[in-house]
This record gives structure tokens, sequence and C-alpha cells, in this order.
């Protein structure tokens, strides 16, 4: 039987470059039997309140306890080799390579999403949330959004999908769920693993330093892996996936925040494969709606403000410094692609003060 490994854990929050964990919950299968292993983590940061209230772990049960640093080696014995098997599992895997690349270990795992098998498994639902497979499977969730708890349930819904699902059938979806996808030679593998898996923009590199392609993404991974996918593409798609020698991106708050820096970053760094946009002196002139207020405005998207002023974008911040500097900067000239992304958004818009308290 292929080694496999449960996991849950609990962050401090939603972002893996930025939050902690919290609490670590693995349930090993394996030839020797079945074990289950938990940790709380000290994050080394507070909790927010919110996700106190709905783990139950707070401050002050995590402050003795050890940080990741001091666990990393036990954790990583208990993954090594086995499949990792979470419910959202980009989240958990996301968090703890963040967890290791801090203290200095490149944690690779083949990893199976039980989100993506349920959805497969059983199309005719909407719902494949944990709570909504606890509900349809008739899981035991005993002491719910504590990781070995919600380790626990992963497992008895696998174990009832070995008793109640052909055996060849469930093998070949996983075998299929799992797949590394399949990259040129000249592109490191591991680049699969790195991607994420949210919004942004990417850039894609040849042989100079300036990119070949800027390009926006609800899923960064998603699309970036589609350049290579093969099937039916165009000559100039295969001719700009066979030129890539590098891949870097962007992570954004959100689909606003990915639109915004995409057209900022085609102004500036002008790659070959992207359509230019023409400047504005060369267009003729278009029907502008007022600026609604009367001075600056942010968009919040995730974690991040998107600062404008005069549907002039100028850049976004994750910090109440960066929002200073930003606010403090000269205003960029109008670019009318970036207020067309803008007055879609306009709602969102809720002033800033232009000066600090």
């Amino acid at each position: 039987m292929e080694p496999l490994a449960f996991v849950d854990l609990e962050t401090t929050g939603a972002t893996a470059t930025v939050d902690r964990i919290t609490e670590i919950g693995i349930v090993e299968v394996d030839a020797d039997g079945v074990r289950e292993w938990s940790r709380l983590v000290n994050p080394e940061r507070s909790i927010p309140g919110f996700i106190q209230n709905m783990t139950g772990i707070t401050d002050d049960m995590v402050r003795a306890a050890p940080t990741f640093d001091a666990v990393a080696a036990e954790v990583l014995e208990r993954l090594q080799g086995k499949l990792f098997i979470a419910h959202n599992a980009p989240f958990d895997y996301g968090f703890l390579k963040s967890e290791f690349q801090r203290v200095g270990h490149d944690f690779r795992a083949t990893v199976l999403c039980t989100v993506k098998l349920s959805r497969r498994l059983f199309p005719e639902h909407r719902r494949h949330s944990l709570d909504a497979l606890i509900e349809r499977h008739g899981l035991r969730a005993d002491g719910r959004h504590r990781a070995l708890a919600d380790a626990q349930l992963i497992h008895q819904f696998w174990q009832q999908l070995r008793q109640s699902q052909p055996e060849d059938h469930l093998a070949a979806l996983i075998e299929e769920l799992t797949a590394r996808p399949s990259l040129p030679a000249h592109l490191d593998p591991g680049i699969v693993d790195e991607l994420p898996e949210g919004p942004g923009v990417y850039l894609l590199y040849g042989e100079n330093a300036l990119p070949l392609y800027v390009g926006k993404a609800k899923d960064i991974k998603q699309r970036v892996l589609a350049h290579f996918a093969g099937g039916r593409v165009t000559a100039s798609a295969l001719s700009l996936a066979q030129q890539v020698r590098r891949i870097d991106w962007i992570v954004t708050g959100g689909e606003i925040g990915a639109q915004l820096k995409q057209v900022a970053l085609i102004r500036q760094l002008q790659p070959a494969r992207n359509r230019q946009p023409r400047r504005d002196s060369e267009l003729g002139a278009i029907a502008m709606a007022p600026w609604p207020f009367a001075g600056p405005a942010g968009i919040k998207e995730g974690d991040e403000v998107h600062v404008v002023d005069g549907w002039c974008y100028l850049g976004s911040a994750k910090s109440e410094d960066g929002l200073w500097s930003l606010l403090d900067q000269q205003q960029p000239e109008f670019d009318r692609d970036i207020y067309r992304i803008l007055v879609k958004a306009a709602a969102r818009l809720v002033p800033l003060q232009k000066t600090r308290p």
C-alpha cells in the first residue's frame, strides 16, 4: 500500500507568504497501520480574534508552543515519501512549503486534493467543503476546525471512498489528479510546485532580461501551465512556449490588482509578445466620468489596497507605510486602459486621507 499522509493546518490567516501555522495535524497510513500526530505551533505573531473564535486556538495556547523551526524535522519525517492528502490541498501544501522555505528546506510532495476528488466523483453536488462532506457522507466531526480533527475527517472520507468506489476507477482518477504537468525540457520541473494558485500577473522570459510576455490570471498556476499544455494551439502560442526559459510572477489581492499590474508592466517593459498599447496622445478623446472624490481613493482587495487618484493608478500597498509612500509620489500620466479597469470598479472606491494623521 502506498504510504499516505492526511494533513490539516490551522493558521493565522489565508496568505502563506505572510501568515503562519498555529497547529498541524497528520494522520499517517502505511503498512504499519494508522498513526495520528498533532502539535500546536507558535506563529511568532498574534492570532486574529475571529480565527481564535473559529478554531479555539488562542494566543495563550501557542505562547509556550514550539516554533515551526523546532518541529520541522519531525513534520518532514512524517510526510516524506507519502502521498500528501488534504482538503483544499493547495492551501495546506502552500503553507508548509513556505514554512519549510523559511528554515532552508525545499519541501516537495505528490499532492492529492480531496476537494477536486469529491468534485470528480460527485459532480451532481454543488458544495464540496469539508462541512458539506460531513453532512453528505455522515462523517464524525469531533472538534471541527482543529488540525487533527479535520485530518481525521479527511481520512474518514478516504476510507468511505475505498469502500464505495470501484478500485480501478478510483486509482485512475487519483493518478490523473496527481499527475505532473508536462513542461518543456528547458524549464525546471520544480516550477510546478512554486506557481501560486491565485490571482496575479506572470512574466515569461526567454534568453534576455526583458520578458517576452506579461499575462494576468485568476489562477496563475493554471494559466501558466496552459501555455505548455499542447493540443490545439496557434503557431504564435507554440512559438512562445518554445522560447520560454524562465517564469516569474507577482501575486495580487484579486483580479482588479492583476489587471492593473498587467497594464502597468506592459507599459513599462514593452514585452515583445504583448500587443503594445498606443499612447493616449495617438488616440482621440474619450468621454470620461468625473473623478468622484476631492483627493485619492483606494480599492481594498485581499491583503492590499489599490491607490487611485483622478483615475490614475498609483500602485498597490500592503502596509500603512507602503500606502503613504504611494500617496507621496508624483501622480502618473492618465492611461485610458487603466481608466477602463477602474471605472468598472468605481463602486468599490473609498476615499483615502491625503495627509498622515
